[in-house]
């Protein structure tokens, strides 16, 4: 199943991105910030993942949308559907991938922060 993570989205900003995710045929699980310590694992219901007990990690206020079960095409339909919905762009985005199934919300956020601050650096 085709699902989206969603952090730190809210109020209409989090309607509209809803409203893009189920255009693309996805279901979406807003993710509340005493989950942030939770593995990507945990979230999607993977197989084998538990609970994480800790509930201290770093903490973060930006957007972050993973997606989970997505391929090129799904990708490209829901970036689609997000300008269709009027929700627009989203900086930070990721897919759930062997590497960082393992990785919680926090963990993620940092990896993609830096992989997107290098990106724009880039283009300067």
């Amino acid at each position: 199943m085709k699902t989206v993570l969603l952090y730190n989205f809210s109020g209409e900003r989090l309607t509209q991105v809803r409203m893009a995710v189920t255009l693309a045929r996805a279901g979406s699980i807003l993710i509340e910030k005493e989950n942030f310590c939770q593995t990507l694992g945990y979230l999607i219901g993977a197989e084998g993942y538990e609970k994480c007990r800790d509930t201290v990690c770093d903490d973060f206020d930006e957007e972050l949308l993973v997606m989970y079960g997505f391929d090129s095409k799904d990708i490209d339909t829901l970036i689609k559907a997000l300008r269709k919905c009027g929700a627009g762009r989203v900086a930070l985005k990721a897919i759930v991938t062997p590497t960082n199934i393992d990785w919680n919300g926090a963990q993620l956020y940092k990896a993609v922060k830096e992989d997107h601050e290098m990106m724009n650096r880039g283009k300067k």
